[in-house]
């Protein structure tokens, strides 16, 4: 028996299974330079001043990936499957529910899409 139940379908039994996240970060940077000399040769040594002024830009891209990973239920082998994940929030609660395999829902908004469709078919000859 398990410790837990499903909060939707009151099952027991689960698989267990972890999240991998990729995450990729490319930065590309441009450096521009502006250098100023003056150089003053009225006597001798001669003096030189240099200014360097640098500014750097920057732009950053960043993408991430996650994947539900299950451990495999085989004894002899070490290979864990990737499977899809599928989240479903509750428009009433807000309660968010992930599953492995894609479910049939409806929003309030599709819901009352079909009642107005069906309230606009005339209804009074059917069944005569």
């Amino acid at each position: 028996m398990s410790e837990i139940n499903c909060l939707v379908c009151g099952g027991e039994h689960f698989r267990k299974g972890y999240y991998t996240i990729d995450v990729n970060v490319d930065i590309y940077s441009t450096a521009y330079n502006n250098v100023r000399t003056m150089a003053n040769s009225f006597e001798y040594p001669v003096d030189i001043d240099v200014d360097v002024d640098t500014d750097i830009d920057h732009h950053t891209d960043t993408r991430t990936d996650i994947n539900l990973m299950l451990v495999s239920e085989e004894k002899n082998s070490f290979l864990d499957c990737d499977s899809d994940v599928h989240k479903y929030a509750c428009e009433d609660c807000g309660y968010i529910m992930t599953f492995t395999k894609e479910k049939s829902v409806k929003s309030k908004k599709q819901e009352q899409k079909r009642k107005q469709r069906e309230n606009n078919y005339d209804w009074t000859d059917f069944g005569r």
